[in-house]
């Protein structure tokens, strides 16, 4: 399957339901702080935990697939992996879901 990121298209792995469900938890437990507080506290430690299951998911060698890349780009490449595996879509109301 094929996404776009960062203006190129990449060819990554289809993600699985048991892949789908763990980085869904582990991408939600990032934001949890926020919700539980009602802030926008994140828990960076779990979003980077996201952003390598992702990528981890996405390529047979992420290491390979990203060399050359800033960490900024590894994790713009990262979320937008994470959108597609998660069918998550930016709403008119800036909301996502």
């Amino acid at each position: 399957m094929e996404i776009e990121a960062l203006k190129k298209k990449w060819d990554v792995n289809p993600i699985t339901f048991k892949n789908r469900r763990k980085l869904h938890a582990v991408h939600s437990q990032s934001y949890a702080p926020a919700v539980l507080n009602n802030s926008n506290e994140i828990d960076w430690d779990k979003y980077y935990d996201a952003i390598e299951l992702a990528l981890s998911i996405a390529f047979s060698n992420p290491e390979e697939a990203v060399e050359g890349l800033t960490d900024a780009e590894i994790d713009g490449l990262g979320q937008t992996v994470i959108q597609h595996y998660l069918n998550i879509e930016k709403k008119a109301n800036g909301g996502v879901g």
